[in-house]
């Protein structure tokens, strides 16, 4: 019996990530898609090797057993690949890069298309996670360059900004505060607020801004997409601090309303990270020569 290593790929990615939504995200592929691969591994393996029935998924004894053996195989099979394509002399034009969830769909398109423009003869394989995901990704060398927002910091990694927005205080347009132009930080606190869960920059920023005990409580509801969030806070079930990068098209259409944050630090940094010491291929470096290049007109810049 051989093991299929698509489905191992999708294994490992739902047992890294204990979120089906999240890998298949991740994979770029449907979340039934995700599911059902899942099961035809079980099947062929004969066990379960996710337990569903619970809130958060667990590993059951033949998932813990299996991972390790998968994460192996998944190395040895990228290895052989890279080997090959540096015979052929693809590596150095290859870039593998991973992206946070609010640039892959707010700024990435602008910069792939400018880099293909710059660079057609380059490849650029992406992959898309939260920054603790992503900085651990650069770290271990299965990425080349990793974009985050801020705070994002590992021992292994050099995080070097590259462009500056604001986050702002969305609310629906029937929302009793959708006449104001500023939110007082405090005020935050008596209301239901949306955010992004553990491990993303955005959940950090705003645990550094209202604590960990208010990001505990019940008055909180995390979700572990900047759209979810959007259209909840539409729908009126909530408010949120979210960047402003994230919300222009809603802001104009009217149905979002974006309003100041005053009281606390509303800056956000964007930055690209690179594992330290690590020799960068020429795809690599002429894709930081582009983000280093950006001026605020050629790239949005929330004043």
């Amino acid at each position: 019996m051989s093991l299929d290593l698509h489905k191992l790929e999708i294994f490992a990615a739902v047992a890294r990530l204990m979120s089906f939504t999240r890998a298949a995200d991740q994979l770029h592929m449907t979340q039934p898609t995700v599911s059902q691969q899942l099961a035809m591994l079980e099947a062929q393996i004969g066990t379960a090797l996710i337990e569903r029935d619970t809130r958060r998924l667990r590993l059951t004894a033949a998932g813990e057993a299996l991972l390790p053996y998968a994460e192996r195989l998944l190395t040895v099979s990228n290895e052989a690949i890279e080997a090959a394509r540096a015979a052929a002399g693809l590596a150095d034009r290859t870039l593998r890069l991973g992206v946070g969830h609010t640039m892959a769909i707010y700024l990435l398109p602008k910069l792939l298309s400018q880099y293909q423009t710059l660079h057609s003869g380059h490849h650029v394989r992406i992959s898309v996670g939260n920054t603790a995901e992503l900085l651990l990704a650069v770290a271990m060398e299965t990425a080349d360059l990793v974009l985050v927002g801020s705070p994002a910091a590992h021992p292994d990694v050099i995080v070097t900004p590259f462009m500056h927005d604001r986050l702002v205080v969305i609310v629906a347009p029937s929302d009793a505060w959708a006449d104001r132009a500023e939110i007082a930080l405090d005020e935050l606190r008596e209301r239901i607020l949306l955010t992004r869960e553990p491990g993303s920059a955005l959940h950090a920023t705003v645990e550094r801004l209202l604590g960990a005990t208010i990001l505990a409580s019940e008055s909180v509801i995390q979700l572990g997409e900047t759209e979810a969030i959007k259209r909840s806070v539409e729908a009126g079930l909530g408010v949120a601090l979210i960047q402003g990068i994230a919300v222009e098209r809603e802001v104009a259409a009217g149905n979002l309303r974006a309003l100041r944050l005053i009281g606390g630090d509303d800056s956000r940094t964007y930055a690209y990270a690179q594992r330290r010491g690590h020799t960068l291929s020429s795809a690599t470096e002429a894709f930081i020569a582009l983000l280093n290049s950006l001026s605020n007109h050629q790239i949005h810049h929330i004043n």
